[in-house]
């Protein structure tokens, strides 16, 4: 699907962001290892949300989908009757969900569609069997064949390549029946708030553990105990609009939480380095356009905040400078270069040095024809730069935002002008 936007010279009004899928998806992991009732409101309809429930689904575990909410239900060991789970193109679920299922004693298929099939987990064929898993890889990518149950014992992982696998793991241990007295060290760990955010849901589920010296101490099993949810609003989704309101004008946002474990709330720093104003009253927020300053920011531990930085800094008076780069290399696209690439066409001025992305002030834009390289960050980051152009751009591919955003189109065209 093509889409062409039309450039606007103002953003204005009041905005709902979508539920956090990171959330979401955290929450419905730990509601197929419950036992008891999980009650979950405002799930999203991101395809990754969507993946997510479909693996709850297709167990043995009771689904009930009611006009507010959704009620998830079972007793005993979860089952997975089809013998078979599909990731289609979600990295966290894969990545999560993989030692969740790896506590059962059924063998397994797990696959995926779309560049996931291409992504490293070579993690899991070191950790596994050490867990007495039956685990077997296409070299460390999917598909995957799966047998329990995993035994618990104290292990190192590495967590420089992504948190989602220590998500998983932290999962796969609070999960398992054998679960005693192990402790589970993190090695390099980056994404730190986005573990914090794994063990804010495991305690809504009654499950308290914390991170000391880069130390999980486990003490269990652990029987998760009935919770009602609500999802809150997802700032990966909300950073493209706080950009869109730093460069072009004045946004409210109406449900974000001001003390949000997730790790992309850091874009607010970045906001505010750069010039806007930012203000809260009670759970709103509002962002307004002034300065327009160069900035330095860390992104190691929120690298999804690349691409609306990246146009940030692009609009920005002087050099901006964004650590972080290797983080970009395992994502639905090489996104150091797709960033660069794309938003290049558009006129941006930015180059790659070691870990670092430099950015200087935009130029004149080659072309105005952009593709997303199936990748749903980037093609929000072109459209929002897209709008401080003087011409049309057309985005090819543009339907990668139903990944994370389907309705983004949609809420910006709601507030341009």
């Amino acid at each position: 699907m093509n889409i062409i936007l039309q450039p606007k010279k103002q953003v204005s009004g009041e905005i709902t962001i979508p539920p956090s899928k990171s959330h979401a998806q955290r929450v419905l992991a730990c509601a197929l290892i419950s036992e008891n009732q999980t009650i979950i409101h405002n799930l999203g309809a991101s395809n990754d949300e969507v993946a997510a429930l479909n693996i709850v689904k297709s167990s043995n575990r009771k689904v009930e989908e009611k006009a507010d909410s959704i009620i998830i239900s079972g007793k005993g060991d979860f089952q997975i009757p089809e013998g078979k789970v599909d990731f289609h193109e979600s990295g966290l679920s894969s990545r999560m969900f993989t030692p969740i299922l790896a506590t059962s004693s059924q063998e397994l298929e797990l696959v995926g569609s779309g560049s996931l099939p291409t992504r490293p987990m070579d993690i899991f064929d070191e950790l596994l069997p050490r867990l007495g898993v039956d685990f077997r890889s296409e070299k460390g990518k999917l598909p995957f064949k799966v047998q329990g149950p995993m035994q618990p014992k104290n292990i190192e992982i590495d967590g420089s390549l992504s948190s989602q696998f220590i998500t998983g793991f932290i999962y796969g241990f609070c999960g398992s029946k054998s679960l005693e007295n192990q402790q589970m060290k993190l090695i390099n760990p980056k994404s730190v708030p986005y573990i914090e955010l794994s063990l804010d849901v495991l305690k809504e589920f009654g499950v308290n553990l914390k991170i000391e010296n880069n130390t999980i101490q486990f003490n269990g099993p652990y029987k998760f105990q009935p919770t009602e949810i609500y999802i809150e609003g997802d700032w990966s989704s909300a950073s493209f609009f706080l950009v869109a309101a730093a460069i072009l004008g004045e946004l409210t946002f109406t449900n974000m939480n001001p003390n949000s474990c997730q790790a992309d709330i850091k874009m607010l720093v970045a906001i505010e380095d750069f010039g806007a104003q930012v203000s809260w009253k009670g759970s709103e927020l509002m962002v307004q356009k002034d300065q327009s300053k160069g900035f330095e920011f860390d992104a190691t531990d929120c690298p999804d905040l690349f691409p609306p930085l990246a146009v940030l800094a692009s609009f920005a008076d002087g050099e901006s400078r964004i650590r972080g780069v290797k983080r970009l290399f395992a994502k639905e696209s090489d996104r150091a270069a797709t960033i660069q690439s794309e938003l290049g066409k558009l006129g941006a001025n930015i180059r790659v040095e070691d870990d670092t992305m430099i950015i200087h002030p935009a130029g004149q834009p080659k072309s105005f024809q952009v593709d997303s390289c199936n990748d749903h960050r980037i093609a929000m980051a072109c459209a929002i730069y897209g709008l401080k152009l003087d011409q049309a751009i057309e985005i090819s591919n543009a339907e990668a935002v139903n990944k994370s955003f389907p309705s983004f189109y949609e809420l910006l065209k709601s507030v341009i002008s």
